[in-house]
């Protein structure tokens, strides 16, 4: 998680608040993921990169989650802050045909099904349908972390797994339909996109949403 997001979106509450009366809301969410890397791409960036080996992945579809804080400034424009899980995805090598060494793993460090977790800050616009609906735009900085476990490693005749961890930070995007069910309890249908080291995930969920006035 990134303490340079997190610290911004401390500020820049703390600076409007005594200003705008505006409202916060606490939320959560769970959807799937889709996309990353298929078995055909990721051998071929092995290809790219000298190394030869049979893969296999799991993960192309899988569960994502995510807890959020926001606040909303006026009727239509918010600031949002959320941890995000966009699930789990492994790879499996074998039959490789290089030395198992420090250069091999360097050469893996892009190579993995894109998955990440993090923390995202958004800011965020609503449009009113009607008095109890509303759509809801979403544009902001993922700061990320992914770990991919790399399984069926040969070193020196011993089948071993390992862990490789990489870092970023993408611009993402989302969508959402909001519904009001009371003057502070929403259900939100939401749609996201994120490019974690530039490969696309679309992540499809439903979520509740809390809005409170703290001061």
């Amino acid at each position: 998680m990134s303490v340079r997001l997190v610290g911004l979106l401390v500020v820049s509450l703390l600076s409007c608040t005594p200003v705008i009366a505006g409202k916060f809301v606490i939320g959560g969410s769970v959807g799937i993921a889709t996309g990353g890397e298929d078995v055909a791409s990721l051998t071929q960036e092995l290809k790219n990169a000298g190394v030869t080996a049979d893969v296999g992945t799991s993960g192309d579809i899988r569960t994502s989650y995510k807890a959020s804080i926001g606040y909303h400034l006026d009727s239509k424009w918010g600031l949002d802050l959320a941890y995000v899980n966009l699930g789990e995805a492994t790879v499996s090598f074998t039959n490789i045909e290089v030395d198992i060494d420090d250069d091999f793993f360097d050469a893996l460090d892009s190579i993995h099904p894109r998955s990440a977790e993090g923390v995202k800050l958004s800011i965020l616009y609503q449009y009113e349908l009607n008095k109890s609906m509303h759509v809801q735009f979403l544009l902001g900085l993922f700061d990320w972390e992914t770990s991919y476990v790399l399984n069926g490693v040969n070193v020196g005749g011993v089948t071993t797994s390992a862990e490789v961890t990489s870092v970023g930070t993408d611009v993402t995007t989302g969508l959402g339909l909001v519904h009001r069910l009371t003057n502070n309890m929403s259900w939100h249908i939401d749609w996201d996109f994120y490019a974690i080291d530039n490969e696309p995930i679309n992540v499809f969920s439903f979520g509740i949403s809390y809005k409170f006035n703290l001061f």
